[in-house]
């Protein structure tokens, strides 16, 4: 149907070096960076595979840390936004939690929306789940979000990957209320997918409306 709209999801790296143990890219490796061309590439490619759909809106996600590759990154979200002609605000970044990248993403002349793979409200969970915390903690991610919300105004998003009796408790939802409330964000929960490296499951979907409802109550 013509003029429906649809999403593009660039990847950043061949890989990730992150090394969070229940994703399967990061028990993969790193391989290497993607250059500004093979970025804006997907884009181009996912219009033409999308036709008569129009691609409204781009997402960094999946494969690689965006802030990892950050002037490559940069220099295709300004491709994308000036040749490509995707407006800034349909524009996102989705990050691990790389402190510095969000520092250097406040201080960028384009309004893009910035996304942040959380996946636990406290440092002991989040150091195992996520291990880039132990040098970016939670304190210094929060500090750098605030920052990125009162300078540019967006709505910053958290994604919270369920694993099942991992994050999917009551007090892990506690403490994402906390946290979100703070930088007034908007939460994205996702079940886990199962990758043959990791093997805790994700939550059942009835244990995610279960986490969903009371993130709603607090």
């Amino acid at each position: 149907v013509t003029g429906v709209q649809t999403c593009a999801l660039p990847i950043s790296q061949a890989g990730c070096a992150m090394g969070c143990g229940f994703c399967a890219t990061g028990q993969a490796g790193f391989d290497r960076h993607l250059s500004v061309g093979e970025i804006v590439e997907q884009v181009i490619q996912a219009r033409r595979t999308s036709a008569p759909r129009r691609v409204s809106n781009v997402v960094f996600m999946g494969m690689g840390e965006p802030f990892a590759n950050y002037e490559r990154v940069w220099s295709a979200v300004e491709r994308i936004h000036g040749d490509i002609g995707i407006s800034a605000r349909h524009i996102t970044i989705s990050t691990v939690g790389v402190a510095p990248g969000i520092e250097r993403l406040a201080a960028e002349a384009l309004p893009v929306n910035l996304a942040v793979s959380l996946h636990a409200a406290n440092d002991d969970l989040r150091n195992e789940l996520v291990p880039l915390n132990r040098r970016y903690p939670l304190a210094a991610l929060e500090a750098a979000c605030q920052r990125y919300v009162a300078v540019k105004r967006r709505r910053l998003s958290l994604e919270w990957a369920l694993i099942d009796g991992v994050n999917d408790r009551s007090g892990d939802a506690v403490e994402l209320a906390a946290i979100s409330r703070r930088l007034r964000a908007h939460v994205n929960l996702i079940p886990l997918n199962p990758t043959p490296g990791y093997a805790t499951r994700g939550t059942s979907p009835e244990g995610v409306r279960a986490f969903r409802d009371h993130l709603r109550s607090l």
